[in-house]
């Protein structure tokens, strides 16, 4: 009999136990509870975060700057209900709504973003941009938000650049380009109503290449997708999810109650998280093939 058996059989136990941890940790950072559902995510794309908000939204590794995020519960939240997350401006208040943040460690040339989300039925929209995602990275802050005015009962989304520094004015409306709007689909989804909402951004060379893109959907369906962008030339590396509705003037607020619901989260870094650097790093160090000696 072999005098080394039990040692053998020893390593072959640890790399067994070995295997068996690894496999469970990467299905733990890799399985998204909602696959399939987001079928505009790029291929490949490398998963950043994937929350069902059964629990606080610090659980799933997000940021609630202020603490506001609201838990709640709706059996008609389509994905992975009845947890959901709520964020809430009170009647006739200047102040409410929530912050979340969701960093990753690198600039990023891509990102994508989807999410189940809907308002309460008394929803009115206000006078100016309803903020809702941020996409955004040094220097620049753009948003996704909801196309609509006051009295209305329907909405679309659209992109804003939000970033004083960038001129789109070429391609979107307003001054500098700085509103987006709709130049796919212009249908309108009814307020109070669950909506697939889905981003993706790619950050342009330069703050004046226009070779960015800004494309997405809602409920499956291209609305949005302009291809000669500027924005993000210094990379992406948030999602933010605040309203700022922090010191509203008395005009805009409301005498019922705005709210925002979010049944699940999914974030991704499209071909494998290619980061870019900037400024670039030092050079590799050398690597010697060969060498011959006298």
């Amino acid at each position: 009999m072999d005098g080394n058996a039990p040692l053998h059989a020893s390593k072959r136990l640890a790399v067994l136990l070995f295997l068996v941890t690894l496999c469970f940790g990467l299905n733990d950072t890799h399985v998204s509870h909602a696959a399939g559902v987001w079928t505009n995510e790029p291929a490949g794309a490398a998963l950043v975060l994937d929350c069902d908000f059964s629990s606080t939204p610090s659980a799933c590794g997000i940021l609630d700057v202020y603490s506001t995020a609201i838990r709640d519960s709706d059996g008609s939240a389509p994905v992975t209900g009845p947890g959901v997350i709520r964020s809430t401006l009170p009647v006739n208040s200047a102040n409410g709504g929530m912050q979340l943040s969701a960093t990753t460690a690198q600039a990023n040339r891509e990102m994508y973003a989807g999410m189940m989300w809907r308002t309460n039925s008394q929803f009115s929209c206000l006078a100016l941009a309803d903020k809702m995602w941020f996409i955004r990275g040094p220097g620049t802050v753009g948003f996704f938000g909801m196309d609509c005015t006051t009295g209305d009962t329907t909405a679309n989304i659209l992109f804003s650049h939000n970033s004083p520094a960038i001129d789109n004015s070429h391609t979107c409306s307003l001054d500098l380009g700085l509103a987006c709007f709709p130049n796919v689909n212009g249908f309108r989804f009814p307020l109070g109503s669950w909506v697939k909402l889905e981003s993706y951004i790619k950050a342009s060379t330069t703050a004046t290449s226009r070779d960015g893109i800004v494309r997405w959907w809602v409920n499956g369906v291209l609305v949005g997708n302009y291809t000669n962008m500027n924005y993000g030339e210094q990379g992406l590396n948030e999602w933010i999810w605040t309203e700022t509705w922090a010191a509203l003037q008395p005009q805009f607020q409301k005498s019922v109650p705005l709210s925002h619901y979010i049944d699940h989260l999914h974030i991704s870094i499209p071909n494998g998280g290619g980061g870019i650097d900037n400024p670039p790093g030092p050079p590799a160090s050398p690597t010697i093939r060969s060498a011959t000696t006298p």
